[in-house]
């Protein structure tokens, strides 16, 4: 009999611009994007990260809207987005730290306030 495995989630995110949304993410982060309905929903790609975003227009909802992402060299890609200046304003950090449940992460904030945390497992957590 076979197994079942989980491989992917994709979340869907919130925004309250999809056209601002798709050029934040194009232009700060690094994505491609490979649809968008006008005034709708938006699917944005980059490496092997799929994130979905829909319309919405309540910012206290989209306040709530978030996602972690998995990376490896989380450090490397905290130097280039801090270059595009959009790490997470209150990050008492300042930079990717080490956390008691085994990740190195920092956070981004997107143009409507929706947080994305970048993580990578540290070798010796599982």
């Amino acid at each position: 009999m076979i197994q079942s495995k989980m491989h992917t989630a994709i979340p869907v995110l919130l925004s309250l611009d999809t056209p601002a949304t798709v050029q934040f993410y194009t232009s700060k982060l690094g994505f491609a994007c490979r649809y968008h309905q006008s005034g709708g929903r938006a699917i944005l790609v980059r490496d092997d990260i799929e994130l979905h975003f829909t319309a919405c227009p309540e910012q206290r909802l989209v306040d709530w809207s978030c996602c972690r992402i998995a990376v490896t060299g989380v450090d490397a890609l905290y130097e280039e987005y801090s270059r595009q200046g959009v790490i997470h304003p209150t990050n008492p950090h300042g930079k990717p730290h080490d956390t008691d449940y085994g990740t190195r992460e920092f956070g981004v904030v997107d143009c409507h306030g929706v947080l994305l945390t970048f993580y990578e497992r540290k070798t010796n957590a599982r």
